[in-house]
């Protein structure tokens, strides 16, 4: 069902080739020269499958729960977005975390599977709707925007909408950094809240 790559530093090769394996994706590595958002390109262009319904990337931190690819697949059936984020995280980009609480009370009050806005927060493991692929990828190599930050330029020029399961099934290896965040919040690099589901609907509480 999902097409994926897995982009990461020749520094983490392990965690590469181990999520790699998870997911049975492509690899497509960077030493430093290449930078974050070429890469991510990169494998954006490696997802191409004829049979799959989905594209993705998962970054080499991504942590996927414990029976990941049969909660990924129920998730997306019912998916209520052309884009799905399988991370919601904490400190980071700051103008987002207080809208993430109150919308967490209200998915689990309202018995939703989904957090949805117009904007892709984090590109830790994200997938799209293959027939929209190549149309990412044009706009995206015309931009110098930081990756998520070019997908969301693109969704909101597209009218995309990005959904985000709750909870999340990817959390976020809370290491150190390879990329320069200088002037970002200090905190934890991790999701919300991860876990699984006996059953996705596509009941969505917006973020």
């Amino acid at each position: 069902m999902i097409a994926w790559a897995v982009v990461g530093h020749e520094q983490r090769l392990a965690a590469v080739t181990d999520l790699a394996r998870t997911l049975d994706a492509v690899i497509t590595l960077d030493d430093g020269s290449r930078g974050a958002a070429a890469n991510h390109l990169k494998g954006w262009a490696a997802t191409s499958s004829p049979s799959s319904e989905w594209a993705g990337v998962a970054e080499d931190d991504a942590l996927p729960v414990d029976d990941f690819n049969d909660q990924a697949e129920a998730a997306l059936r019912v998916a209520p977005a052309d884009v799905v984020s399988f991370y919601l995280g904490r400190t980071r980009p700051r103008r987002w975390q207080e809208r993430i609480p109150p919308a967490i009370r209200a998915a689990n009050n309202a018995k939703a599977c989904w957090l949805t806005t117009t904007h892709l927060l984090h590109g830790v493991a994200v997938v799209i709707r293959a027939e929209l692929r190549d149309d990412w990828l044009d706009f995206a190599h015309g931009s110098h925007l930081p990756i998520d930050e070019r997908l969301s330029a693109w969704c909101l020029m597209r009218g995309h909408v990005v959904a985000y399961t709750f909870p999340s099934l990817v959390d976020h290896a809370d290491g150190p950094t390879l990329i320069d965040h200088t002037g970002q919040p200090a905190g934890p690099r991790i999701a919300w809240c991860t876990g699984t589901r006996d059953h996705w609907i596509e009941k969505a509480v917006k973020l």
